[in-house]
């Protein structure tokens, strides 16, 4: 009788492949629920800087009217990355496993699959004050910027001068540079804050904020301006206790994530040790090609 190859792995495979698939769809997306998630069938992924035209300027009687042009600026580029993991069952272990521990390792594997995709995504949060991967945008500055350079030769701020905690006075502070955020010519474009992005550590404080008709901790029953402004959303991924977010809604701000090639899964006989192996491969970019609409 011949021996037919794989016979092992393809014994073991659909179900790993179920447990792995069925745990990720069972753990709610979080990176979605804040960037804007597309797919991609290039290298790489890019955008190119324009400013429009500027104000409408006076025209004195018979005179001719003034001409304008576009500005181009920079260009921004995502490229994606490539993510790779593996894991090998022994033929002992598969034969003796009478306490789930093959299905345990199944769903370690698609654990270890959501904390790259969301922590990776998070970090531009995280990271968005200083210059690393991903958190410099088109203009050259990190996204978290006091100075952002504009193609009219100015500069705006999408951050406080000082950091700040996240409390009513915070909050407020930041909705005003949503109001009077401009475009690259430093006209009025008018950025409406939607979203508060948060760690776990600060969902009692938002609770607080948003949900109170009186401003919280104080007794002189003031109203609280801030009661329903934002939706907040919880992050388990940031890694600081303290950071806090406003964004736009996702179609306004320009926090990105594109899937080049989402998980897949390959199997095949190990002919030295008699055992099983088991990888996952990915890629995806994500980053920040614009500063508008966060803050």
């Amino acid at each position: 009788m011949a021996t037919t190859r794989g016979q092992f792995a393809q014994l073991m495979a659909p179900g790993l492949h179920d447990i792995i698939f069925n745990d990720l769809d069972a753990q709610p997306e979080e990176y979605s629920q804040v960037f804007n998630v597309g797919p991609s069938s290039r290298a790489y992924e890019e955008e190119v800087l324009m400013a429009g035209l500027g104000s409408v300027p006076t025209k004195p009687e018979g005179e001719v009217l003034k001409m304008d042009d576009p500005i181009q600026g920079g260009s921004y580029r995502l490229t994606h990355q490539s993510y790779a993991l593996g894991f090998q069952v022994t033929r002992e272990m598969y034969n003796d496993d009478q306490y789930g521990k093959i299905k345990r390792v199944a769903n370690d594997f698609s654990m270890s699959i959501k904390q790259t995709v969301e922590a990776t995504s998070a970090n531009i949060l995280t990271n968005g004050f200083t210059a690393t991967t991903g958190t410099i945008t088109i203009d050259g500055a990190t996204l978290f910027n006091t100075a952002h350079p504009l193609l009219n030769g100015a500069t705006y701020s999408n951050r406080a001068a000082t950091d700040i905690s996240l409390s009513v006075s915070g909050l407020q502070e930041i909705i005003l540079l949503f109001e009077k955020m401009v475009n690259e010519r430093g006209l009025i474009k008018r950025s409406i804050p939607e979203m508060l992005v948060i760690p776990p550590d600060l969902q009692y404080v938002a609770g607080e904020i948003l949900n109170s008709s009186y401003k919280p901790n104080t007794g002189n029953n003031e109203v609280n301006v801030m009661q329903g402004r934002l939706e907040p959303y919880m992050n388990h991924y940031l890694t600081s206790k303290t950071a806090w977010f406003v964004l736009a809604g996702k179609a306004k701000h320009f926090l990105q994530f594109f899937w080049r090639e989402q998980p897949t899964f390959d199997n095949q006989d190990d002919f030295f040790t008699k055992g099983a192996n088991f990888s996952t491969f990915f890629r995806f970019s994500v980053g920040a090609w614009y500063w508008h609409g966060a803050a």
